[in-house]
């Protein structure tokens, strides 16, 4: 029995750089495209399209720790700090929903 080689770290870190995450299948084509550059083996659509979403998931908090941050500045009325995760866990969906991640992950 034989088992799918690791990914190349060198793919998996070309695919932080992708700008459109939306299509997976397109995704996986450029890192296939790229493992041929690299000369190694290519990834299975499976595995891309676990690692799109993960790094959708990456993206999601980044956007999210951002635009809470942003919120809590902005204000002219300080931010009691347990109104906090109830700011974060609203720009996570927004941002989720935006990365079309949906809200089928934990916060």
């Amino acid at each position: 029995m034989q088992f799918s080689p690791a990914i190349d770290p060198r793919l998996v870190s070309s695919l932080s750089r992708i700008p459109d995450l939306s299509c997976s299948a397109e995704v996986w084509r450029r890192l296939r495209r790229r493992a041929v550059r690299f000369d190694t083996t290519t990834p299975c659509y499976e595995s891309v399209r676990r690692l799109v979403i993960a790094e959708r998931e990456r993206r999601a908090l980044i956007i999210a720790a951002l635009a809470t941050t942003a919120e809590i500045l902005a204000r002219r009325i300080p931010v009691l700090p347990d109104d906090v995760p109830g700011i974060y866990a609203r720009r996570l969906a927004q941002a989720r929903t935006r990365l079309c991640l949906g809200s089928r992950l934990p916060p």
